[in-house]
């Protein structure tokens, strides 16, 4: 599948494409999102903490299907949706107190956001993700 077959063997610009990040930066991730790791039970192994990392990141990236990212990585709908969703919250809780200060988010801020991006033609948007 991509991740074991195509992903090794990607120079870095196709990986960024891909990831939105570079592997230096990818391992840098993966090493602050360990509570995201799992262990291989009587009935099955476990999803690689890299490739769950991976799967929620490309996610991020694509307009896919859950269907179609699953087919990719080589798991179900329901696994890249849980991974999803346990990596935000993951992300969330690993990176926001070193990259977030603690008044990031009140009422004022979150209005300046909306009217700023409001002005730039997109109403109702808080923030936007992007690389250059």
């Amino acid at each position: 599948c991509f991740w074991e077959q195509d992903v090794p063997l990607m120079s870095e610009k196709p990986f960024m494409e891909n990831f939105r990040m570079s592997r230096q930066t990818f391992q840098l991730l993966c090493s602050k999102m360990t509570a995201m790791n799992k262990s291989d039970t009587n009935f099955r192994k476990c999803i690689p903490l890299q490739k769950r990392i991976a799967i929620a990141l490309y996610c991020l990236k694509s307009s896919s299907e859950y269907a179609s990212i699953g087919h990719m990585f080589g798991v179900s709908k329901s696994s890249v949706c849980l991974i999803l969703q346990e990596f935000c919250i993951e992300v969330w809780k690993a990176l926001s107190e070193e990259y977030l200060p603690t008044n990031f988010i009140n009422y004022t801020k979150i209005n300046e956001c909306v009217d700023g991006f409001k002005k730039l033609g997109f109403p109702q948007c808080f923030g936007a993700i992007g690389m250059l």
